[in-house]
């Protein structure tokens, strides 16, 4: 089975769409080297979150694995904002640095539960 990744420009996070079977934290350093050209060390599960929501009157689930890592290279660590490419459409974006508590209040998140266990 294969796994397919993309970015979610609109909320700022990586979304890694997996089949069950598959390795979703291979799928994130994998993710990590070709859309921010660095390499994703150390990768561990933080934990696995869900919601279900109502859209355009059809209702749906979500589930997100969330997974923390270190970055190889330092010189993403020292800017504040880098380039990132989706390959798929050959677009680029930045990829922009936030602390957990700007998600709350600046940013558009999915759930802040998920941020409460990232302090």
């Amino acid at each position: 089975m294969t796994n397919r990744a993309r970015t979610s420009r609109s909320t700022g996070s990586l979304v890694v769409v997996v089949s069950s079977s598959a390795n979703t934290a291979a799928s994130v350093v994998r993710e990590f080297r070709e859309e921010l050209d660095v390499e994703l060390t150390n990768v561990s599960p933080t934990g696995t979150y869900g919601k279900t929501f109502t859209f355009d009157g059809e209702q749906g689930h979500e589930i997100w694995r969330v997974y923390e890592g270190d970055i190889a290279e330092d010189w993403p660590y020292e800017r504040d904002s880098f380039e990132g490419r989706e390959p798929e459409l050959d677009e680029t974006y930045e990829a922009t640095w936030m602390a957990p508590e700007r998600l709350r209040g600046d940013v558009t998140f999915y759930d802040p539960v998920v941020l409460d266990d990232l302090d």
